[in-house]
């Protein structure tokens, strides 16, 4: 048995350290795949700083990194077949999923597993433990035996599928909890990081009356804008909530009726409430974590909006999110939002770009120093 290679968090904050553990044999129903894209989500900063510490279970040391693409290299009994029933082969391209635990209410009658209670999610578990590689930012991925997986098709980089993975299926399953989309609506997109600019691109396919971005900085606009929205307003330019509200409702005709927050900043759900129409529908996804936020509750009844969490996505919208990278990657340059490749040992970097949003997408490839 071989050592591979993973960025380890031992505590919030703190540099990562590469350290080595036994590449792992898959149990009965698992993969072991040897990662060839792993791309850094927001989650993982938050992670990293302890936001998320007290709402989701969460247990130091971590290797981070949920968004992946990678080959594999060994298959346990009974996974020789993807979550939509296709082979799986050595050295095919797989992304995976978090793991619901398929017996309780959320998973059988309320038919959410995204709202598991005990769900598995690798990244924020122990990885001092076997199989260890419980997150991305490492050499090799392991694939628990009730993991949903799929295997890439060929028209998907793995850079694509590895944003793809979280980024994309979290926007599907946000679009459906929203509902029908059409060209009678005005659409706002709050936040122009990841999430929103791929909002931003499914949105668009619908053809509504207007899309609106708003968010920051301009090079993420610019991508807004290149995806299909209609009109940008730029945090940045407008630093005053007061004034976006007012921007936001002239430009769509008196609010919108369709919003997406996206951006996870605070006070972005109580300026999305202020800027929504009369019978407006607003789903919000961009904030797992930080301060308590205000909203107008008397907007809310007067103006009869209805108001929507979602969380993340299963399998089924991996599906939908890789059929879509692949089937509009004519239409939208996917690789607009990918930054640097930085290697295992430059994880730091590509978490400090992130942070910092002088990057949309860092991407770590783990094959690398």
């Amino acid at each position: 048995m071989t050592d591979a290679r993973a960025a380890v968090l031992t505590e919030y904050r703190a540099p990562f350290t590469v350290e080595t553990f036994p590449r792992p044999e898959p149990e009965p129903g698992a993969l072991v795949v040897d990662i060839e894209a792993a791309t850094v989500c927001g989650s993982d900063v938050h992670v990293w700083a302890g936001d998320l510490e007290g709402r989701l279970p969460i247990s130091l040391p971590l290797i981070l990194g949920h968004e992946m693409a990678g080959r594999v290299t060994a298959i346990g009994a009974g996974a020789e077949v993807d979550s939509l029933g296709n082979p799986v082969r050595i050295g095919d391209r797989v992304v995976w999923a978090h793991t619901p635990c398929g017996r309780c209410r959320q998973c059988t009658l309320d038919k959410e597993p995204t709202l598991c209670p005990q769900r598995y999610i690798g990244y924020m578990s122990d990885c001092s433990r076997p199989p260890h590689f419980t997150g991305t930012f490492a050499e090799v991925g392991y694939v628990v035996p009730r993991a949903g997986r799929l295997v890439v098709p060929d028209g998907v980089e793995s850079t694509w599928a590895a944003a793809g993975s979280c980024a994309v299926r979290t926007v599907v399953r946000a679009m459906d909890v929203m509902g029908r989309i059409d060209f009678s609506d005005t659409v706002l997109v709050q936040g122009a990081g990841p999430v929103g600019l791929f909002t931003t691109a499914l949105a668009s396919l619908h053809q509504p009356r207007t899309l609106v971005v708003v968010g920051g900085p301009a090079d993420r606009l610019a991508v807004a804008q290149e995806w299909g929205a209609t009109d940008v307003v730029s945090v940045e330019e407008h630093p005053d909530p007061a004034a976006r509200v007012e921007l936001v409702r002239d430009l769509t005709g008196g609010g919108p009726s369709v919003a997406f927050e996206m951006a996870g900043a605070p006070g972005a759900a109580a300026e999305g409430v202020d800027m929504m129409g009369r019978n407006g529908r607003y789903v919000l996804m961009g904030t797992l974590g930080g301060a308590r936020q205000q909203v107008d509750v008397a907007r809310i009844v007067g103006y009869g909006l209805r108001l929507r969490g979602s969380m993340s996505g299963d399998i089924g919208d991996y599906a939908v999110a890789l059929d879509a990278l692949d089937r509009f990657s004519d239409r939208f340059d996917w690789n607009r939002i990918l930054g640097t490749t930085y290697g295992l040992s430059e994880l730091d970097r590509a978490m400090d770009a992130m942070r910092a949003m002088t990057e949309i997408k860092p991407v770590l490839d783990p094959r690398l120093p």
